[in-house]
């Protein structure tokens, strides 16, 4: 089994993040200090801090999720349906195959990069003898 891990980030502001996490991604929002709220994106635990003096936003290099194809396939159709431009359009490579992947590129509205792949199989294709 799989556990959560955690991701903490400053948003330059909050509404605009739970606006983007919680309204167009449908991730849960947890607690919500006023300051800080946590967002339980895709069964993983990410922390938004809104960004005051001394605490800055700064773009994070890039981070995401692995979804199965049915999930992959209907976020990648509502962010089309979004004003959200893709950064890397979906693609899928291997089609049919065992190694058949799936990926696409956002950002969020603090230019966080997020990425979105599928595997037909994870253990084949990404955990190879590891799993």
């Amino acid at each position: 089994m799989i556990k959560p891990f955690h991701l903490s980030f400053t948003f330059p502001n909050l509404e605009a993040a739970k606006n983007f996490y919680i309204s167009l991604l449908g991730c849960k929002i947890g607690r919500d200090t006023g300051n800080w709220i946590d967002v339980i994106f895709f069964g993983h635990q990410i922390t938004i801090h809104q960004e005051q003096e001394g605490l800055t936003s700064v773009p994070i290099g890039h981070f995401g999720t692995v979804l199965g194809k049915r999930d992959w396939v209907a976020i990648s159709k509502m962010i089309s349906s979004s004003n959200v431009p893709f950064e890397l359009n979906p693609i899928i490579k291997d089609e049919g195959t065992d190694t058949e992947s799936g990926k696409f590129i956002i950002k969020d509205p603090a230019s966080n990069v997020l990425e979105f792949k599928y595997y037909k199989s994870f253990n084949t294709t990404v955990a190879a003898n590891n799993a």
